[in-house]
């Protein structure tokens, strides 16, 4: 019976000892300088690195009407994206996005840094699949399993009520494009439970809407995808047509921050667009 204690001990022993080592190896494998230098990739590295990994996020991170995550970045060195800097905040990871310079993350990766640059977002799959394998990548498995279940949570409140037909909807970008089918804004408003024109005029990702087009649709709700972002320009001056003014649609303004990239929040967007499809029904 001794031995027999004896041999469980050791065994217990052994097994703990492996714990530790493989702790060890995984704490050795994060990225202890991680440099973003995309606004998107500034997301993902607030919400699932510890702080003290973080070296520099993209001057982006800050900007209130583009950032979700602005006032986590507040206090973090920014960064312009260039090449020099990254280089001499010695990261050993760089979080890039799909539109990042090439110049930079060709040099980068020609001086040898691990450069992972991030996939554009479409649907709801694809950030969940994001979610976690950066999760993974930065040493914190379970953030990314929180975060995607808060997501899951706030979506499946939105769909609680969808059944029979849907809302037309018409989503309405500066000098008159539109988002259909393949797209993160379309996914975003069909999540909601409307129907996009986009998608039932065949358009993909990024299509043109004529004025008469949208007359003549008479859609329930006009989605201004600028949302609240407050810095003129010409191309959005169409936003002021008296026909989109007056026109027979309620029109939504979701914060521009909110699907600018494609994220946890995004279903923040379908929560807001819910709320605006159910008050129609009213």
């Amino acid at each position: 019976m001794e031995n027999r204690g004896g041999l469980a001990a050791f065994v217990l022993a052994i097994m703990f000892f492996q714990t530790i080592v493989e702790k060890l190896a995984i704490a050795e494998e994060m990225p202890q300088r991680i440099v973003s230098i995309h606004l998107c990739a500034d997301q993902f590295t607030l919400a699932l690195a510890n702080r003290a990994q973080i070296a520099s996020l993209s001057y982006l991170a800050t900007d209130e009407s583009r950032s979700y995550m602005a006032n986590a970045a507040k206090g973090i060195q920014l960064n312009n994206g260039t090449a020099e800097e990254v280089v001499a905040l010695r990261p050993d990871l760089v979080l890039a996005g799909f539109m990042s310079a090439r110049a930079t993350i060709e040099s980068l990766q020609a001086l040898g840094y691990r450069v992972l640059e991030l996939a554009l977002s479409t649907n709801f799959d694809d950030i969940r699949a994001q979610i976690q394998l950066l999760a993974d990548i930065l040493g914190n498995p379970k953030k990314g399993k929180t975060l995607i279940a808060k997501m899951d949570q706030q979506l499946e409140t939105a769909v609680t009520d969808i059944y029979g037909s849907r809302p037309l909807a018409a989503i309405y970008q500066p000098m008159g494009f539109t988002s259909g089918r393949g797209s993160l804004e379309s996914s975003i408003l069909i999540s909601a439970g409307f129907e996009n024109l986009a998608v039932r005029l065949k358009m993909g990702a990024l299509g043109h809407l004529p004025l008469e087009t949208l007359i003549s649709a008479r859609p329930s709700l006009l989605v201004n995808w600028m949302g609240d972002d407050p810095h003129p320009s010409l191309s959005r001056a169409g936003y002021a047509h008296p026909v989109l003014a007056k026109g027979p649609w309620q029109i939504a303004f979701i914060p521009n921050k909110l699907w600018s990239c494609g994220a946890w929040y995004s279903a923040l967007a379908v929560k807001q667009l819910a709320a605006i499809r159910r008050s129609l029904k009213k």
